[in-house]
């Protein structure tokens, strides 16, 4: 079995990050600014604060002075060029067959999302998953600040820069993935595409490539789930001025609605057709996009959810949806969306990025789990407050997915879920949670 591996941050004074040598945890938490936050002006402007010298003592303050390090880049942004959509080449079909040795007998497979931050938590969260001896890694999106090419070598790739230590995405035993997220199409997707998604694939022994990923998205099919990785990061970019201003994400023209491109609905209906031809036995299906579809604390993509509606392959069934692109980790209860989807909705955008504080002030009845957890950002800063990162384990064992809720403290377990698929569309449900667990039911104000 996979040991844990001790966190070396003591959250309850934990050590400033740029001292030691990694990115700012103050400059990361300025993306938890209402509206603002998730703009390409502000991520223009921590891109900026994040590369200034270790030593600097107030690296905001000399970035916002150093205005053309920032203001020009996000000027050039409105005509940045926008890599075409890739799909998979001729011969290759993003149906990638996964599973265990033999002699594992249950597939593991570790998931993060908003992960490519670069800071300590980055790391120790990536050390984390390495501890859970994964077959398989996801990341669902998210390399900040733009995404640009010198970031994806820094934060996923582990090149350090700037006198600051770079952070290795932690590759599977088999294989690893990755979505896409809005801050990769910031700068118009050209280090995903042309720098990550290289490195991205079915392995062979020695870590070396044998069947690309190739495109922002794919099917992994596990003996008896499906797991579809979907790419909403593609059309979340946007025009830079407009990529948080609540309404506007629903005009297609300013390119924010986070809505599936048409060749990967084109992809993803041939692969269902392949894959659960009408008057097979239905396949659970575990889906995983970088935006939410829905949200009890900021907006909801439903762009994606009526697309998936309208192919129809979902409907009558249940199934779970994992996302990310909310800073924090927060388990629903079973919704109908989109009038016609089943689904189990987890919001795990946990993994790298100081994690917003995740407070109710009345119950809810739409959440089932929620964290509410606080510690200071740094040692040297008791009075400013963050959550607490994480990610997940997925355990194929037989028909059963089990689901491991792990916290940056130790790799302790918060939250085990078990979903067995009774043959007709539905999913039998279980859940435990260890007395030593820190979540809250929706019930519970915090």
């Amino acid at each position: 079995m996979p040991t844990n591996l001790k966190s070396p941050i003591n959250f309850s004074n934990p050590p400033r990050s740029r001292a030691i040598g990694y990115k700012s945890r103050h400059v990361a938490r300025l993306s938890n600014i209402p509206l603002l936050g998730r703009s390409a002006l502000l991520a223009r402007f921590q891109q900026a604060a994040s590369e200034t010298p270790p030593d600097a003592r107030f690296p905001k303050l000399l970035a916002f002075l150093q205005f053309w390090k920032w203001v020009f880049p996000y000027l050039h942004d409105f005509i940045h060029k926008v890599i075409p959509y890739q799909t998979y080449p001729s011969g290759k079909t993003g149906i990638f067959g996964i599973d265990a040795p033999p002699q594992d007998g249950t597939l593991r497979i570790a998931v993060a999302a908003d992960w490519g931050t670069g800071t300590l938590e980055s790391e120790t969260v990536a050390k984390n998953m390495l501890a859970c001896s994964p077959h398989y890694t996801v990341h669902l999106g998210d390399v900040y600040y733009m995404g640009e090419i010198p970031e994806i070598d820094e934060n996923c790739l582990g090149m350090p820069r700037n006198s600051y230590t770079g952070v290795q995405w932690p590759t599977g035993s088999l294989g690893s993935f990755a979505l896409m997220g809005n801050h990769e199409m910031y700068s118009g997707g050209q280090g995903y595409f042309k720098t990550f998604l290289i490195t991205l694939g079915l392995l062979n022994p020695g870590t070396t490539v044998k069947d690309p990923q190739s495109a922002s998205y794919f099917c992994l099919e596990a003996a008896h789930w499906l797991v579809l990785g979907l790419d909403t990061g593609y059309h979340s970019g946007g025009v830079p001025a407009f990529t948080s201003i609540p309404g506007l994400n629903s005009i297609p023209f300013l390119n924010v609605d986070a809505r599936f491109d048409d060749k990967m609905l084109a992809w993803l209906k041939q692969t269902i057709d392949t894959l659960l031809p009408p008057g097979s036995p239905k396949k659970p299906i575990l889906l995983l996009t970088h935006h939410q579809p829905i949200s009890s604390f900021e907006h909801e993509f439903k762009k994606p959810a009526e697309q998936l509606a309208q192919l129809g392959f979902l409907n009558g069934q249940e199934f779970v949806w994992l996302y990310g692109h909310e800073h924090r980790l927060t388990v629903y209860n079973p919704q109908v969306i989109a009038n016609s989807l089943r689904v189990y909705p987890r919001c795990i955008g946990h993994g790298g990025m100081p994690v917003e504080l995740t407070t109710l002030s009345q119950p809810d009845s739409r959440i089932l789990y929620y964290d509410p957890r606080k510690h200071p950002i740094d040692d040297q800063d008791a009075d400013t407050f963050v959550g607490y990162n994480g990610h997940i384990e997925l355990l194929f064992a037989g028909t059963q997915l089990k689901i491991e809720y792990h916290d940056i403290v130790s790799n302790d377990i918060l939250l085990t879920e078990t979903f067995t698929p009774n043959g007709t569309g539905a999913l039998q449900f279980s859940h435990s949670v260890p007395p030593s667990s820190k979540l809250l039911s929706g019930l519970q104000t915090s």
